[in-house]
């Protein structure tokens, strides 16, 4: 049986972290693709390579994006680039410093790779709705469990 898919694993990890959930609301963390509008942060969880030494030992590099849109949207007092690198050197250092966690039929330990570093405004939804970015990306050591 293969290993799971990599980004659910860090996604069901992540939102069982008080300090990730205080920063991001579980509706706002996807693997999928972004949401039409974003009006608070959100994070988007993908796989970007996976390599390993044999079928059931994975070393998968799972990506974190965070966009954030500008502040007259988001509120509050905090940059929204600064928001962006918090949200994720938080779930960088969350990801990268679990061990053995089980995952459906595998285990995983993380390890940092690159990240946090910003991401060009992003105006492809209009140059009045920018959305600030960061990113970062852990690799996941992922063995597939007996049974």
């Amino acid at each position: 049986m293969p290993v799971p898919f990599p980004p659910a694993a860090a996604r069901a990890y992540l939102l069982n972290q008080p300090d990730f959930v205080a920063l991001v609301r579980p509706e706002d963390v996807s693997s999928r693709d972004y949401p039409d509008e974003i009006t608070r942060p959100f994070v988007l969880l993908s796989s970007v390579t996976n390599a390993g030494p044999d079928p059931m030992v994975n070393k998968p590099l799972v990506r974190v994006t965070t966009k954030v849109p500008k502040l007259e949207i988001l509120g509050g007092a905090i940059d929204p680039e600064e928001l962006a690198w918090d949200i994720t050197g938080v779930a960088r250092d969350l990801l990268s410093r679990a061990r053995n966690v089980r995952f459906r039929n595998c285990a995983w330990t993380g390890h940092w790779i690159n990240g946090p570093s910003t991401l060009p405004p992003d105006k492809t939804r209009g140059v009045d709705y920018p959305l600030y970015g960061a990113t970062c990306q852990v690799e996941f050591a992922m063995r597939a469990l007996p049974g």
